[in-house]
């Protein structure tokens, strides 16, 4: 007969356990050795939305069936077939629930303690996202991307699989910046990113580098991996054909992008990322919309910029710029004037073409300083022309760079420098690219009159080789157009240079202004513009450009 006090005891012992089970947070499940729930607490029955009544007695997978074969299940039996404890986190998808576990076996069975942690993998999950995607497209952000590109080289360098890093770059993407709001652009980088997202192959990394500079990551490319990855970038090209919608408004947008390839040569993520980016830039200065791959002889051609832009740097401080003057002529051959052209003698090179320098100036900004400089010298030489009669009715023509005179303070920068050295406004001819007129027309005409007016008077330069407008170069306060070289020479060859000669000194004629021939170089040249009725004429058949020192003895 069993002791009345002990069964007491037992009974007030599980009763204490129950109480205790039913009150702490965990979820608690108690099995026996065929599976079956014996054990179920509040905080169970919540979780697993079950009824305790309903499953108590049932095998635990008859309850949970989803769970056979998954982690659950192989866990648990670990524990059983180990008689050790096994811990874990799982997401059970059928409640969409991330649990915390910890399965205990003993000789009655296995109990099983876990909890919700929903919350906190949903806090880990956004803290992941914000570290690792970019928050306006959902793309990898750069962060993401470096760290798969580190992972994609070093298997391309073991396995000798190619790959490539495409540079995507927006084209013209301030515009909408600067004409519909931040906002808007928002809205177009959100629209290209689902577009990229979709043109590539699912194995594919599409992410956000910054602003609105896209980088496509493509894996283990094959044998023929150049082709596949061409094949690819004409697909996110084609991808831009469609308009895009911003706020009801179509609008098209294009991509320039560089294409790098890599596999077995040992390259580090700059290094890749800098060939791209190179190739990218190619892509532009081919016309935009377009594709470019990366080759040597273009980082040459980029390393030897950033070498001519260093010693150009050098060259301001040094004061190794100087200016040569080109005699202009009437076309009866009597001294007209100069025309100042900005000169580099280089320590090692010698002198270096403007071709070369003058770009990479105006790119840089370097321009603003060397414009100064170079109006500040001429006009100091127009000035001391003055007190000599055989100068004093000279003209000095001075090159005006975009950069240059679309600054605001460019007006004000002009008459200062007359101030200052005393030159004679209205024997100083500002000589303009077509390109500089066409922009900010208004602006333009506004600063060319208020120049006019002290009696400065401007020229276009290399006139026929742009694209002017008849419809406004008629306001413009303009005086005398060159005739580009090119267009000389062409008549020469029986080409079509001689009629747009022709068709250039009726249209001075009939808008007033002079015509002047640039690059005479030949009698029959000369012979050539005299015919046609050109009033001036420049060029090597009449003088080439001379320093000061020896335009003094031209002169004599």
């Amino acid at each position: 007969m069993q002791d009345p006090l002990k069964s007491h005891t037992e009974a007030l012992q599980a009763a204490c356990l129950t109480a205790t089970l039913e009150s702490i947070s965990d979820a608690v499940l108690m099995l026996g050795h065929d599976w079956e729930i014996r054990y179920m607490n509040g905080n169970a029955a919540r979780l697993t939305k079950v009824v305790r009544e309903e499953v108590l007695g049932r095998c635990l997978w008859d309850v949970f069936p989803e769970a056979v074969g998954g982690p659950y299940y192989r866990a648990y039996h670990k524990a059983v077939d180990t008689n050790e404890q096994v811990s874990f986190e799982e997401h059970y998808a059928p409640l969409d629930l991330w649990t915390e576990i910890r399965a205990y076996p003993s000789e009655e069975g296995l109990t099983i303690y876990f909890r919700d942690i929903s919350d906190r993998k949903a806090t880990e999950a956004e803290i992941h996202r914000m570290a690792f995607y970019d928050k306006l497209t959902g793309l990898p952000n750069r962060q993401l991307l470096l760290d798969r590109l580190e992972h994609a080289l070093a298997l391309g360098q073991r396995t000798g699989r190619p790959g490539a890093t495409l540079f995507i770059d927006l084209d013209h993407f301030k515009s909408i910046n600067d004409t519909r709001g931040h906002d808007k652009g928002d809205i177009l980088l959100q629209q290209v990113a689902d577009r990229l997202d979709a043109a590539v192959r699912s194995c594919d990394t599409v992410a956000r580098f910054g602003g609105d500079e896209f980088v496509v990551l493509l894996e283990d490319l094959g044998t023929d991996a150049p082709a596949v990855a061409r094949d690819i970038a004409s697909k996110l090209l084609q991808a831009f054909h469609a308009p895009f919608n911003v706020d009801g408004v179509e609008h098209y947008s294009t991509p320039s992008i560089g294409v790098a390839l890599f596999g077995r040569e040992r390259l580090g993520i700059e290094e890749v990322l800098k060939r791209a980016d190179l190739a990218m830039y190619q892509a532009k200065a081919a016309g935009r919309n377009n594709v470019s791959f990366f080759d040597p002889a273009m980082e040459a051609r980029v390393s030897a910029r950033a070498m001519l832009e260093t010693d150009m740097r050098r060259a301001l401080a040094n004061q190794e710029f100087e200016l040569h003057y080109q005699p202009l002529a009437t076309i009866d051959g009597k001294l007209a004037g100069v025309e100042a052209l900005l000169r580099w003698r280089h320590p090692q090179r010698g002198m270096v073409p403007p071709v070369e320098f003058i770009p990479v100036a105006e790119e840089t900004n370097m321009i603003l300083h060397l414009g100064c400089w170079v109006l500040m010298e001429a006009c100091g030489l127009l000035s001391r022309w003055a007190d000599d009669e055989r100068t004093a009715r000279l003209e000095m023509s001075v090159n005006v760079s975009p950069v240059q005179f679309h600054r605001p303070d460019f007006v004000e920068q002009v008459l200062d420098v007359l101030k200052q050295t005393g030159a004679r406004p209205d024997r100083l001819r500002l000589e303009l690219t077509e390109s500089l007129l066409i922009k900010d027309v208004e602006g333009t005409i506004q600063k060319m009159q208020r120049l006019r007016e002290v009696g400065v008077r401007f020229a276009v330069d290399d006139f026929g080789t742009g694209y002017s407008s008849l419809s406004y170069l008629h306001r413009l306060p303009l005086s005398q157009l060159k005739i580009d070289r090119s267009f000389i020479w062409d008549a020469q060859k029986e080409g079509h240079g001689a009629a747009i000669v022709r068709m250039i000194v009726g249209l001075g004629k009939t808008l007033g202004m002079s015509v002047l021939a640039e690059g005479v170089e030949t009698p029959e040249q000369l012979a050539f513009v005299m015919d046609e009725g050109c009033h001036y004429y420049q060029g090597y058949l009449y003088s080439k450009p001379l320093p000061e020192d020896r335009l003094a003895v031209f002169f004599s």
